[in-house]
């Protein structure tokens, strides 16, 4: 499912309805299982991994790696936040979002100001709503959370790849990483 051009609130939450059902969830569900359907969707791992984030970044970062997906989520927001945010991030990975490369300059700039741009694996992360996609996302996560049993329940995650995750992290905290 690509991207949707122009579309109403109804129509971008029917589509994160279909999703969800698509999911074969329960009609209340924990949020490792909805991690576990997001992984099993994906046909790969979904790490998740709280970080304190910059003042001025987005509170939660998609990176899309070559074997397995990264979410970064602020790591001093609430549980109910962070539930949201991880649920927004899902949503981008259910309906296969695509980072423009405007947002990934805005981005590398923000987080990386000394990485050269053309160096970061796709990522997608933006911190505004006008664009229908971003409003799409945030549907998808509001209405997990709505229907998920608890909010406290960030699920633990594999363990990440650690120099996948030591590169990823220095070039969030804008440090030139050692490829």
């Amino acid at each position: 499912m690509g991207r949707s051009s122009g579309a109403n609130l109804n129509d971008l939450r029917d589509q994160s309805m279909r999703l969800l059902a698509a999911l074969k969830l329960p009609a209340t569900f924990t949020f490792a299982q909805l991690h576990d359907r997001v992984e099993r969707h994906r046909e790969r791992p979904v790490h998740l991994i709280p970080r304190r984030l910059p003042a001025l970044a987005p509170h939660g970062l998609w990176v899309a790696g070559e074997f397995a997906d990264y979410v970064f989520y602020d790591a001093d927001a609430s549980a109910v936040r962070q539930s949201l945010i991880i649920g927004h991030e899902y949503g981008h990975m259910m309906f296969d979002d695509a980072s423009v490369p405007g947002d990934l300059e805005h981005l590398t700039a923000l987080l990386m100001p000394s990485v050269d741009p053309s160096v970061p694996p796709l990522m997608l992360a933006r911190s505004g709503y006008d664009e229908p996609i971003e409003r799409r996302a945030e549907i998808f996560g509001t209405i997990a959370v709505q229907r998920a049993e608890s909010w406290s329940g960030i699920p633990a995650t594999e363990p990440a790849d650690p120099e996948v995750s030591a590169r990823l992290i220095a070039t969030l905290e804008g440090r030139v990483p050692r490829w």
